[in-house]
């Protein structure tokens, strides 16, 4: 394995393409789409009527609630929702 310091390894990020802004976008955005998800999921714990809709249609319920369904999102909700 080829060992690097510091400085070279600098210069090899500085050499590359900068990351496409969508990237960018989309990290940025994360924490605050991961605490409405949780805020979301943690009101469903107590509310019921929240936890059945979501339980019946989980990828409206969370657009009406403002959180893109995306594949991810889905799926950590489907895994809270599912937990004890």
């Amino acid at each position: 394995m080829t060992s690097y310091d510091i400085d070279e390894i600098g210069r090899l990020l500085a050499a590359l393409p900068p990351a496409p802004g969508g990237w960018v976008a989309a990290a940025q955005q994360l924490p605050l789409a991961r605490a409405a998800l949780d805020s979301l999921l943690d009101h469903a714990e107590a509310d019921a009527e929240l936890r059945k809709r979501l339980v019946a249609d989980l990828e409206a319920t969370l657009a009406d609630a403002g959180i893109t369904p995306t594949p991810s999102f889905v799926e950590l909700a489907r895994e809270r929702l599912q937990s004890p």
